[in-house]
């Protein structure tokens, strides 16, 4: 994935090269238009003058002339009456030309090679070193001419001028293009950053606030809009603490209350209490995990103590040993001794509860729960059931807070635990992933 600043870099080098492209192409249609008619008739009338000058002030020594000419900027061919060829001035890229072209020259009609010579895109005729661009006359002695200005005598210092300026003005232009990129996308860098620091539930830092253009404008908007946020979510998590400790005082009450009507009541009025007290216990129980959640949100634990897995994980079977009793559910564990996590007890205990419950509530009587421990590349704890399985809404919103899928919605589970189990594997810099097939039975990976 390309970068903006890499993307910026290769913009305007785009845009220097297609510049400088169609502006060759102008160039070059406008010499082709408008200079190429002009620049031959100059060359032909100079043509036209030599001859003159070698009709009325020369004692016919050829040779001499035509080296005048070469040392006056020309550069030309001359075919002689024996079709023996020679070079003066500059050499000809090519020399190729057309026996047809010297006869007519021969014959007295003039040869306008420049000024009829053929459009191209991108070469401009005026530099084009062929003998085919030239103008061609005879002189009164037989020899037939072909010349053209020598433009690499003319202008070679022009040449090396304009290639200096054209490289450093290149060069420079590319540093300045980056140096500007690079303190374009530094503060995007730093918003980017920021954004990160939101979702992570962190205090943005070093916002460019104090800058008067559009990026100073977001940047502000950015910061209120963190400050909102936070704002909103200090709220929600002192609402979310209130009410639980409001409900947890009455809740442990009625708990009692239902305890004792169970223990001295029979009939009707002994189930009616025992629904009581599963609810109340369910309730309890909710109002416990929103504490926790509680906790997690507006105070990280800090990890640092040691855990052996295997031994929590032994602790949290043996806590669930009646549940797995009434169902006659057997664990299987596969988890080295040696297992070690960089964590806080407690919160590892939840995170081993909440699975293994999910787990015993979803798996049949007589059923199996394998919990298995993998090193590589990282440390990942599996939970297997045999169980009724999840379809795929079940799946999608499978750790959404009060979510519960369609069959769990008649057990006593609260929709939180999973969500507390993900938080958790956050507050480790890991994550939870699944398989689960229905009437196949579930996997949960707890990577951490």
């Amino acid at each position: 994935m390309k970068t903006l600043y890499t993307r910026i870099i290769v913009t305007m080098f785009l845009i220097l090269l297609l510049s400088g492209a169609v502006s060759l192409l102008f160039s070059n249609v406008a010499y082709y238009r408008w200079w190429q008619p002009s620049y031959s008739e100059k060359t032909e009338a100079v043509a036209n003058g030599a001859s003159i000058y070698f009709e009325q002030h020369t004692d016919e020594d050829a040779d001499a002339f035509y080296m005048f000419l070469a040392a006056a900027g020309y550069q030309l061919v001359v075919i002689d009456t024996t079709d023996g060829l020679r070079r003066y001035g500059g050499a000809f890229r090519d020399e190729t030309i057309s026996d047809n072209v010297i006869e007519a020259v021969r014959e007295g009609t003039p040869y306008q090679g420049m000024r009829d010579f053929p459009f191209h895109l991108f070469l401009l005729g005026l530099f084009d070193n062929e003998l085919t661009n030239t103008y061609g006359f005879a002189l009164d002695n037989g020899d037939i001419i072909f010349i053209r200005p020598d433009l690499s005598a003319q202008i070679r210092e022009l040449h090396l001028f304009v290639g200096m300026f054209f490289a450093l003005v290149t060069l420079l232009a590319f540093g300045l293009i980056a140096i500007s990129t690079r303190s374009l996308v530094r503060p995007l860098k730093t918003l980017t950053k920021a954004t990160t620091s939101v979702a992570m539930r962190k205090e943005p830092e070093d916002l460019p606030i104090e800058r008067q253009d559009e990026i100073g404008t977001l940047a502000r908007q950015f910061q209120d809009m963190s400050n909102t946020i936070n704002q909103t979510e200090a709220r929600q998590r002192r609402f979310v603490s209130n009410v639980s400790h409001e409900f947890q005082s009455p809740l442990t009450s009625l708990v009692g209350y239902a305890e004792k009507l169970v223990d001295g009541t029979d009939g009707v009025s002994n189930e009616y209490a025992r629904v009581i007290e599963q609810e109340t216990r369910r309730l309890s129980q909710l109002t416990k995990q929103l504490l926790l959640l509680s906790r997690l949100d507006e105070n990280p634990p800090i990890l640092e103590t040691k855990v052996n897995v295997l031994q929590s994980v032994s602790e949290v079977i043996q806590i669930n040993a009646f549940l797995l009793d009434q169902k006659g559910i057997a664990v299987i564990i596969d988890i080295p001794n040696d297992v070690e996590l960089t964590s806080d007890p407690v919160l590892l205990a939840q995170v081993w509860n909440n699975v293994l419950v999910n787990a015993i509530h979803a798996s049949h009587e007589g059923g199996t729960i394998q919990i298995i421990c993998t090193l590589e590349p990282h440390v990942t704890i599996s939970f297997t059931d045999e169980g009724i399985g999840m379809n795929e809404e079940t799946k999608q919103h499978l750790f959404d807070r009060f979510y519960r899928g369609d069959t769990a919605r008649t057990s006593r589970g609260t929709g939180l635990g999973l969500a507390i189990t993900s938080d958790i594997l956050d507050l480790h810099g890991g994550q939870i992933t699944l398989e689960s097939s229905e009437g196949i039975g579930t996997t949960i990976h707890l990577h951490f």
